[in-house]
Order: C-alpha cells, then sequence, then structure tokens
C-alpha cells in the first residue's frame, strides 16, 4: 500500500489491511487523501512531554467529568482521511464496559472527540492535519510545541479551519472546553 501509482486506499481498506498487519509502514501507519505513510515517530523529548500529558489527562478530575484518554488514538476524519493523534479524550464507555466507546475496525469518529492533543511538528501540523480536524468536526484540538515551549488550543471549527487560536505558556492550565476540567500540557520550566 504505497503512495507510488496505486489508487487511493479508503479508510475501511486502511484499517482491514492495519488488522492484518499487511502496512509496511507499521502499527502507527497514517491515511492522508487516501494514500498511507507512516506517523511521526516521537523524538525523546516528545515522549517526555507525552508522558507528563498521558498522567494529566488521566487523572481523576478528567475520569470524574466522564472522560477517557486514548494515547496514540485513529481517528477517522472522512472516508480518506484517518490520523493517529498523539493523545485525545472520548466520552467514557457505558456503565458496565470498559474502555472509551470504540468505533470501525478499533478507530474513533472524530466528532466523537472531546479533545485532540498533537505534539506540533512543525509547518506539516498547522498545513494539513489541524485543517483535517477543522473539517472533520473536531471540537477542540491542542497542539503542544516541545521545542518552543507553549501550547496552541484550536477551537470553534468552521468550513476546514479554527476560528479561535490562544497560545498558552508552560505551567498555564487550560480548560477542556467540553469537560469543564483544567489540565496543564506543559510543566512549568
Amino acid at each position: 500500500m504505497r503512495d507510488v501509482g496505486l489508487p487511493q486506499v479508503t479508510v475501511a481498506a486502511f484499517l482491514a489491511a492495519s488488522r492484518a498487519g499487511a502496512l509496511p509502514e507499521g502499527p502507527r501507519a497514517e491515511l492522508v487523501g487516501g494514500r498511507v505513510r507512516p506517523a511521526p515517530a516521537p523524538s525523546p523529548r516528545e515522549t517526555v512531554l507525552l508522558a507528563y500529558l498521558a498522567a494529566q489527562l488521566r487523572s481523576d478530575d478528567v475520569t470524574r467529568a466522564g472522560a477517557q484518554a486514548v494515547l496514540g488514538a485513529a481517528i477517522r476524519l472522512g472516508p480518506w482521511d484517518l490520523l493517529r493523534a498523539d493523545a485525545a479524550l472520548f466520552p467514557a464507555a457505558a456503565p458496565g464496559r470498559t474502555g472509551a466507546a470504540v468505533g470501525v475496525g478499533g478507530s474513533f469518529d472524530a466528532a466523537a472527540a472531546l479533545l485532540v492533543v498533537e505534539v506540533s511538528r512543525g509547518r506539516a501540523t498547522h498545513a494539513e492535519r489541524a485543517p483535517l480536524y477543522a473539517a472533520s468536526g473536531v471540537r477542540e484540538l491542542w497542539l503542544v510545541d516541545a521545542a518552543r515551549g507553549f501550547t496552541e488550543a484550536l477551537r470553534s471549527p468552521w468550513r476546514g479551519v479554527y476560528r479561535s487560536r490562544t497560545l498558552w505558556y508552560p505551567g498555564e492550565a487550560l480548560r477542556a472546553l467540553a469537560l469543564g476540567v483544567e489540565v496543564v500540557p506543559l510543566p512549568a520550566p
């Protein structure tokens, strides 16, 4: 399933190939515009940041608010797009069930996401990924910039763009709008 000369792949076909272990790009592969590509691997600094963030998103406050954190969530953004978010919050599963409500092939519907968090990896995050999330209806996207030390909160998606953009510095708490819970995505220096 390489990009070279092959027809576009649908999310359903991509998920089937992923479950079968038939993706040469590996288990973290993504689908953008019907083309399979490897997902970016986090740097050591980003890995530490993601561990810190995961602890924040798995706090008792978030759980009491009715959300569950999923790391590396495969989010369906349309018939030709599936991105693996670094972290995402979804409504917790119904009583008596474990885990967040998982959709088709182990993926999640973008509209169900309460919050999506990605480590900002330069212009590609803004130019390609953020518009895909906005167009699919992800209500709140946090871009955590490990290199420059701030978090960008993007909200109010409309026609493939986010109409609200706020910058937060390390150590500042952000309020996840859908939950009313504060999270500190980056520790203070």
